[in-house]
């Protein structure tokens, strides 16, 4: 075939992909609304755990296909690089964004039934405009009888009543600013909170352009199960937690010092999972004066401690600590990964396995954090790269791992997920923790009767530990074949040294 002739079977072949995608993403669009109808029709998913399971297996399913299509973009003409503006007419994205909207509207009326976290968040709300700090009395306490008296709403169903509240400042003032718009609505909280992961997804359109990604990738994040199910149905606080970290590494990107560490601490002030991303997203140099390399570091240090600060300021100065239950939380275990050994091991060594899994699960992030302040990163791509490993070790040694703690990795998933030519994405540490975002909703099985199901936790992590293994034997076979090759030239060196 002549050059002419390749050339135009590859533009005929560009226009096609160019119109079908969109027809293709519409489909799967429509296809993907059905399990999410299924699942609101189902009433209490905890009493309709498997009927759950099926749903958010069919809608993890075509989000896979989805995923694989998206990132196989159509071939774009010769020119100058897509404008951000130029991007913004992509039809895949306003589909990705329409779906993405019409998904979490479907789920919204739901009652939060895969989780009972949310009624903790409204009574917090309500105790504190009630001029009463959160972690002065436990919702049981007699204290607070007059604000749960004749409540059939919210009070009958919060979890660890006879405990006063875990969730740190930031979160108690967006419960208290939403209580005095809402009053006592789940729907309207969780509206609250589907709102803000969706100003994630503006976030994410800018990150994707700093870093010169297809803006249609956002489809990665907005069409997640985890995502629609977590905040959408159950009504995660970590929908608030999403947008302020990625601002802050968006800021990390840009080179911005003072907004990575005022974003970093806002995002930790909702959910203090983000105070372990620090260390990866520290802005040291590479090169040049010591004075000059750790300047940026300090800012982010300084933008991040006084917003913690002024964060936790106005509770410190209540009767109640700002604690709660957190230190007894380290003690409890759910949904053990790799953990599990470590709880077998305990007893052995004479420790007790939730001391030990914290002690691997935190002395590791040490480990990470002091390689990552010794070897800055080289930019902010590479910044973010590392926050994958430091999420990523954490969930895998956590004693304590319910599905929405997966929910900060999401939007990294868009970032570094990769085509592959073979099973539609890359075989990469990427693509396992993607899949892993789906089996993860296994771990609602042991609500059933609140005890482990063992094939559905090997079901769960077998595919995770699988796809990060998997990429690493090429390399441990040609490892092996050097050793081999040298030991070889070794047994030959003395034959010829007598000769």
């Amino acid at each position: 075939m002549t050059q002419p002739q390749t050339a135009e079977r590859n533009g005929i072949a560009g226009q096609v992909m160019t119109h079908s995608r969109p027809v293709l993403v519409l489909v799967i669009g429509l296809c993907s609304l059905l399990p999410y109808l299924a699942a609101r029709g189902l009433g209490d998913l905890r009493q309709n755990t498997l009927g759950f399971e099926v749903a958010f297996g069919g809608a993890f399913a075509l989000y896979f296909i989805a995923v694989c299509l998206v990132l196989r973009p159509a071939p774009t003409p010769a020119g100058p690089p897509a404008t951000f503006r130029s991007q913004l007419a992509s039809p895949v994205l306003w589909l990705a964004l329409g779906f993405g909207l019409i998904f979490r509207v479907a789920l919204l009326p739901t009652r939060p039934t895969l989780s009972d976290d949310m009624y903790r968040y409204v009574w917090d709300g309500r105790v504190q405009a009630y001029g009463l700090s959160p972690y002065r009395y436990p919702p049981i306490a007699p204290e607070v009888a007059s604000l749960r008296q004749g409540d059939s709403v919210i009070w009958p169903f919060i979890n660890r009543n006879s405990d006063v509240t875990v969730y740190p400042p930031g979160a108690q003032l967006a419960f208290l600013a939403v209580w005095r718009v809402v009053g006592d609505s789940v729907t309207g909280f969780k509206a609250a909170f589907t709102l803000a992961e969706l100003l994630g997804a503006g976030l994410l359109l800018a990150l994707l352009y700093a870093l010169k990604q297809p803006l249609d990738r956002v489809l990665i994040y907005l069409w997640s199960p985890l995502l629609v199910f977590e905040v959408a149905q159950a009504g995660h606080v970590d929908g608030l937690m999403l947008p302020l970290l990625l601002a802050a590494f968006w800021a990390r990107v840009k080179k911005r010092p003072w907004l990575i560490g005022i974003a970093l601490g806002a995002a930790t002030l909702v959910k203090l999972f983000p105070l372990l991303l620090a260390p990866a997203l520290l802005p040291l140099g590479a090169q040049g004066p010591w004075r000059e390399r750790l300047r940026p570091a300090a800012k982010t240090l300084l933008g991040f401690a006084a917003t913690v600060g002024l964060g936790y300021l106005p509770y410190l100065l209540q009767s109640g600590g700002v604690v709660g239950f957190l230190p007894r939380y380290f003690n409890e275990n759910f949904n053990l990964g790799l953990a599990k050994a470590l709880f077998v091991l305990a007893p052995h060594i004479g420790q007790s396995g939730a001391g030990l899994a914290n002690a691997v699960t935190f002395g590791g992030l040490v480990l990470l954090s002091a390689w990552f302040v010794l070897r800055p990163a080289a930019d902010g791509q590479a910044a973010l790269w590392r926050c994958v490993w430091v999420i990523g070790w954490f969930t895998m040694f956590t004693q304590n791992l319910f599905p929405w703690y997966l929910l900060w990795l999401l939007p990294l998933f868009a970032l570094f997920v990769e085509p592959g030519s073979r099973w539609g994405l890359k075989l990469a540490p990427a693509t396992a923790w993607l899949v892993y975002s789906g089996s993860i909703a296994l771990a609602y099985m042991f609500f059933v009767h609140w005890r482990v199901v063992a094939w559905a936790q090997v079901a769960e992590y077998a595919p995770l530990y699988g796809l990060l293994v998997l990429p690493l034997l090429p390399r441990a076979r040609a490892g092996l074949a050097r050793l081999a090759l040298r030991i070889r030239d070794g047994r030959r060196a003395p034959s010829r040294a007598s000769a």
